[in-house]
């Protein structure tokens, strides 16, 4: 029995030092060093496609971030958003128009001409649907933009003008594309300024609120009588939300009969492939095919058409092939049945989405950004456990931490990591709590067996 306490005693010692054996960096093939922004606890960092191209977890399970001291800090992946993209102001060119009083009071039933008169344009009324109106006299009624070359939503149309301070002047702004038929994009809207100087308080905005305009000219009118000279005009067409700019990761393809195979050495999931034809006059139909693994059976994605064609000095070129974000370790591509197929071997890329995390800076410099290990469970937190009283878009108001790209160095992974990738295991420490366990079961078992045995001879009844 003593003998028993004293290896159960160590099987139960073993277990929690083992327990308490943390990640090291490498345990992870690639490293990038990191500048980090001094004395902010939490940074943000957005991966590089060095490292997009070395993970091994389709869900970017294999990313930690090292302190200097060897030690993983906690970090929160940012979900995927789209991009808002602030549009810029632009001036447009103006042209008064001017009509009879009679006419300003009809002004949406008024055609409009420009005419080019000594090198200059102006606007005339030329027709009215009410016959009885007659222009005894002319004035400046309101003023034309020529915002043809347009084709957005509108944010502000914004005016510089001169008038008295402190005197509102309603604007209202219509949009046309014939100069016949009119239709309301503001009404009645007031501008005004308290002062003299181009920076008074007041407002001069007229806001548009998405309004879409399509080649079309857009008019500005005011009361009659108003003391109100229109020197410009300028338009913010509205902010616009677009995906988020994919990477582009340069792959190797080798020729397979009249088909190619591209090995692909990561897990990033890809959200589309771009397929060059390097020569010129080209045009290539094809079938996508791909499998997880070496040897296993192809299966069919997409069908698609690449090419490369050179019209009258112009090179036009396939836009990429979408595949929404399948993992792939082999990818074919196979020009179809009745194709001729490439004539030198394409260049192909494969497009990923961007990936941004939040972590905690905790611990001494130099951080490390290391990613590339098969069977890593996942370190990733909520982002609303990094970020105390969340609100949306915190993280986007975070330090940048910048990824030293060319620092990255590449190293084999442990030994005792390759035993657990290729036996399964989740990471290097599981295999070894896991074989520290079998090893107690097996102890044990061996120490129930000899207590067993002495029992028996104990209770053996004599001869």
């Amino acid at each position: 029995m003593k003998t028993f306490l004293r290896i159960a005693s160590a099987v139960l010692f073993i277990h929690p030092a083992v327990s308490c054996a943390a990640e090291k960096p490498d345990d992870y093939s690639v490293h990038f060093t990191m500048q980090t922004a001094q004395g902010a606890s939490l940074q943000r960092l957005a991966l590089p496609k060095e490292a997009l191209a070395a993970l091994q977890s389709s869900s970017a399970a294999d990313v930690r971030i090292f302190n200097g001291d060897g030690h993983a800090v906690p970090l929160a992946k940012i979900p995927l958003r789209n991009v808002t993209i602030a549009a810029q102001p632009k001036n447009w060119p103006i042209y008064p128009v001017m009509a009879s009083t009679n006419q300003h009071q009809n002004l949406d039933n008024l055609s409009l001409r420009i005419e080019k008169t000594a090198g200059r344009s102006i606007v005339r009324v030329i027709e009215g649907t009410n016959p009885h109106i007659r222009p005894p006299a002319t004035q400046h009624i309101a003023t034309l933009v020529d915002t043809r070359p347009l084709k957005a939503l509108l944010a502000t149309l914004t005016v510089d003008a001169v008038m008295p301070p402190g005197e509102p002047v309603l604007l209202t702004v219509t949009a046309s594309t014939d100069l016949k038929t009119w239709r309301t994009l503001a009404q009645d809207v007031p501008v005004f300024h308290f002062g003299p100087a181009a920076n008074a308080p007041g407002s001069m905005n007229v806001p548009l609120n998405g309004m879409r305009v399509d080649n079309e000219y857009l008019r500005i009118s005011w009361p009659p009588g108003a003391a109100f000279n229109l020197r410009g005009v300028r338009i913010t067409p509205a902010a616009s939300s677009v995906a988020p700019q994919r990477h582009g990761v340069l792959l190797a393809a080798q020729r397979d009969g009249k088909a190619y195979v591209v090995s692909i050495p990561f897990a990033t999931p890809l959200q589309a492939i771009d397929i060059r034809p390097i020569e010129t006059d080209q045009l290539v139909p094809i079938q996508l095919s791909g499998r997880g693994s070496h040897g296993d059976k192809w299966r069919a994605l997409t069908t698609g058409v690449v090419y490369h064609i050179n019209t009258a000095g112009t090179e036009s070129l396939s836009p990429p092939i979408e595949l929404n974000g399948v993992s792939l370790r082999e990818l074919r591509i196979e020009p179809t049945a009745h194709s001729a197929g490439f004539s030198t071997t394409p260049q192909v890329s494969a497009l990923l989405n961007p990936s941004e995390c939040v972590f905690v800076a905790s611990g001494p410099p130099p951080f490390i950004l290391a990613v590339g290990r098969a069977g890593a469970p996942s370190a990733q937190l909520p982002l609303l456990s990094l970020i105390p009283g969340y609100t949306a878009d915190a993280e986007l108001k975070l330090p940048l931490a910048i990824v030293d790209v060319a620092s990255a160095t590449t190293r084999p992974p442990s030994q005792l990591t390759q035993l657990s990738q290729a036996l399964g295991a989740p990471s290097a420490r599981s295999l070894v709590l896991w074989a520290v366990l079998i090893g107690g079961v097996l102890v044990l078992a061996g120490v129930a067996w000899m207590v067993m045995r002495q029992m028996k001879a104990t209770h053996k009844p004599p001869l």
